[in-house]
This record gives C-alpha cells, sequence and structure tokens, in this order.
C-alpha cells in the first residue's frame, strides 16, 4: 500500500472510532442510542470492521481485502424534524497493484417534521424507496397531503457510491407520488428521465407497491416502463415483477411468482461479466435473461416441521429456451429440543438447456450465548451466454459449483459482536476458500 492509501484508511477508521465513541457517550444504555437528558439531539451509530480472504488452490495466490463502513444519524428531539444520515463504506484491497474504494451510499440532510407538510432532502442518496431511481446527487423536495401521501420531484446527477470522480455528465429528474397505509401498504408511482451530455438517453414510469389483505394475502410488485416512440420493441428495457402470497390457514400458504426479465441487450456489462462470472454472479443471466414464474405450496402437518413444493418455469425468448424445475424440500425448527434446525431441498431441473439436478442441505444450531451454521449445496452446471461482434449471443455452459459453508455469530459484549464464514467452492480446476470476518459496534 502506499503512503496515500494508508492514510485515507487510518483517517477512516479513526472517523469510524470517534463516531461510535461519541455515540456512546452520549447514548447511555438505551438500544436506540438516545441523547443524554436535556440535549436537543439523538444519535445513532453502528461501525462494521471487516476481513474478506479467497484462496485459490490452483494457483496459490491469495487475495485479501479490508474495509471499514460507518452508519450514523444524527437527529434533532423531540420532533426529529431535522436528520442527518451517514453510511460510508472504505475497501482497501492488500493485494499489490489494488488500490483503496470509498463508498457513499448515504450523505444526506433530511428536514420532515411531523407536523409540517413541506419535504426536503439534499445529498447523496438513495432513491429505491422513493422513485426506484438508486443513486442521486443533488436533492428531492415534497408535500405531504395528510399523513398518508407524499407528492413531489427530484434533480441532480446519478452519481455513483463508487467515489472515484465527480462526473456531470449524466442528470437526472422526475417527479413522484408515494401512499403510505396501515399494515405495511404502500404505492410508489415516478416519471424519471435521464439525459446524457444534455441529451434525453431514457424515459420511464416506475410503479412499486405492497398490498397486504386481512392478514390472508400479501401482494408485492414493481413495474418499470420505457417510454418513447423511438425505442425499438427488442430494446425496450422494461419489466414486470410480482409476488404474492396466500394464507390458506395457519398449516399451508402459496406463494406464487412471476417475473418478465429483460431483453438480451439489457446493459451491455451483462454480457461482458458473462465472459468470467463471479461466484457471486451466478444468478445474474437467471434474472435478466429469462421470463420466469412458479407457485410454492408449503404445509405444516406438525409444530415447527414444513414441507415445500414448487414449479418454476423459465423461458429465454430470444434463444427458444424453456425449462421447467420441480423442487420439494423440508425444514424442521428446534430438533428434540435440541436448538438444530435442518432444511434441505432436491430440484429437478428439465426442459430444452436444462440444468443439472440439484440439492441444498443446511443445519443451524442455537447454543444461547452463541449459534453456528452449516450448509452444502450442490448447485448446477449452469448456462450463460457469450456475444461477440455482429453475432447473436451464443449459450455456453459452466462446470457445476459445489460449495461447503459455515458460519458462526457471536456477541462479545451487549453492543458488540462478532461473525465469521467459511466456504470451500469446488469447481473443476477453479476450488477457491473463501474467509469472511466482521466485528460490528453498535451504539
Amino acid at each position: 500500500m502506499n503512503v496515500t492509501t494508508v492514510r485515507k484508511l487510518v483517517v477512516l477508521q479513526a472517523m469510524a472510532v470517534c463516531l461510535w465513541s461519541t455515540a456512546s457517550a452520549q447514548s447511555g444504555d438505551t438500544a436506540s442510542a438516545s441523547a443524554p437528558q436535556g440535549s436537543p439531539y439523538s444519535y445513532r451509530a453502528t461501525v462494521y470492521f471487516d476481513w474478506y480472504g479467497t484462496a485459490f488452490e490452483q494457483s496459490g495466490g491469495f487475495l485479501n481485502q479490508i474495509g471499514t463502513r460507518v452508519k450514523f444519524e444524527l437527529a434533532k428531539q423531540p420532533s426529529r424534524s431535522w436528520k442527518f444520515l451517514l453510511d460510508v463504506r472504505d475497501r482497501q484491497n492488500m493485494t499489490p497493484g489494488s488500490g483503496n474504494q470509498v463508498l457513499l451510499y448515504n450523505v444526506r440532510l433530511t428536514f420532515d417534521p411531523p407536523s409540517n407538510p413541506l419535504y426536503f432532502s439534499v445529498g447523496q442518496m438513495n432513491l429505491y424507496d422513493t422513485a426506484g431511481i438508486g443513486q442521486l446527487l443533488g436533492g428531492i423536495a415534497g408535500f405531504k397531503l395528510g399523513s398518508a401521501l407524499l407528492v413531489g420531484g427530484y434533480a441532480g446527477f446519478e452519481q455513483q457510491i463508487y467515489v472515484s470522480k465527480f462526473d456531470t455528465h449524466y442528470q437526472k429528474f422526475g417527479v413522484f407520488a408515494r401512499f403510505t397505509g396501515l399494515r405495511a401498504l404502500s404505492f410508489s408511482l415516478s416519471f424519471n428521465q435521464l439525459r446524457f451530455s444534455g441529451k434525453t438517453e431514457r424515459r420511464y414510469i416506475y410503479a412499486q407497491g405492497l398490498f397486504p389483505v386481512r392478514k390472508l394475502l400479501y401482494v408485492f410488485g414493481n413495474f418499470e416502463y420505457e417510454l418513447g416512440p423511438d425505442v425499438k420493441r427488442e430494446d425496450r428495457l422494461s419489466r414486470l415483477f410480482l409476488n404474492a402470497r396466500f394464507e390458506l390457514s395457519r398449516y399451508a400458504d402459496v406463494t406464487g411468482f412471476f417475473s418478465s426479465g429483460r431483453g438480451l441487450d439489457f446493459h451491455s456489462y451483462v454480457l461482458e461479466r458473462s465472459q468470467d462470472p463471479s461466484l457471486q454472479d451466478r444468478d445474474l443471466e437467471r434474472f435478466f435473461y429469462s421470463e420466469q414464474y412458479g407457485a410454492r405450496v408449503a404445509v405444516k402437518p406438525v409444530k415447527d416441521i414444513r414441507i415445500y413444493v414448487s414449479r418454476q418455469e423459465s423461458r429465454q425468448k430470444d434463444q427458444g429456451i424453456s425449462n421447467h424445475t420441480w423442487r420439494m424440500g423440508a425444514s424442521a425448527a428446534d430438533i428434540l429440543k435440541s436448538g438444530v434446525s435442518a432444511y434441505g431441498d432436491y430440484s429437478f431441473n428439465r426442459g430444452t438447456h436444462a440444468e443439472s439436478d440439484s440439492f441444498y442441505l443446511s443445519l443451524n444450531k442455537d447454543f444461547g450465548r452463541f449459534s453456528c451454521y452449516l450448509s452444502f449445496a450442490d448447485t448446477y452446471n449452469g448456462i450463460r451466454f457469450a456475444s461477440s461482434a455482429g453475432a447473436e449471443p451464443q449459450i455456453i455452459h459452466l462446470d457445476g459449483y459445489d460449495t461447503l459453508s459455515a458460519s458462526v455469530f457471536v456477541p462479545l459484549m451487549r453492543r458488540v459482536t462478532l461473525s465469521a464464514e467459511y466456504s470451500y467452492f469446488l469447481q473443476r480446476n477453479a476450488n477457491e476458500h473463501q474467509f469472511f470476518v466482521r466485528l460490528v459496534f453498535r451504539k
């Protein structure tokens, strides 16, 4: 590491410790980390210290990374009209030639008094819950119509969370409405426009909602539709996702879902990453390339035991691929009062280009003071898509993955916890050991 990188890392870690210490000193023993009596402010802070490592058996190489994440909230008491949110992460790759990386998830100041109809927020923020547009560096303003409905607009730059440079080429703005009701009822609708160097790149509407019906039916969905007559049908980046859960009784429930998927044109990086996918990208094409729908039935014949049966259809329309999967599984909680819980399933994959059958097994043990988790997954022979200039995407096959994982969770003190994970990925000529350790401070 060079001197500049070390300084950045030390400064962020020092800031994390200072924020946590400040919040600790001000918060007393309450879980909400409230300020001392007489203070006009309340504080809440969480600090994460992470270490991540990967060892490659064939090459003998080793990659490791350390990271610090600070989540800090400062609010004015008692109305909490003003709130400052900070959520920033620093990642340092320890391998030669790698650098330091700072990520800004949220750095925003918000004005949202309960008794005032005005609302605004400025800074770097995440607007998936409001307008479905992701990251924004700018401002959002709204007006509350009663206690449930908020209408407003936003404007700013599409500044990515990776802090490398300030880019003003991408501008974004739009209008939105958000409704929040009882029993988690919520609905949002927005019109969004993205511009690049002064020219419109995309216009689309986005909607998202959660609709509970008498504690029997829960429906969640989101919808995105690209606007513009000049957009070709095969290039239109639009999608629909629906998930519904129906409680037949306390002994049985049914869950159904539908995902329209997206065309093979969806953002070139998807195809590019397919050439050399990482283990974390194994489901990338499943979501973006395929239309999927299915249903799962869960039955609870006796206390603490559930049996699952599901059917899933998957269609990749551009390539004429149609696959289907039957999955059967069962779970048992606190077996014979031992604190051990178990889950397992088996998938029968059939179709035009079906993956191999797969299974998953897991055990969890709660020891009271700490808990541990063990799992094994015999996954699949994955299907990917490769593309070259002037050619249609071609199907390629990857060797199957087997994964052995173990983790432990230990509360060291009232506000300090430790978690550690180990995974062994078995793949032909590509076995990997992965390690992850996290220390969390909360105040």
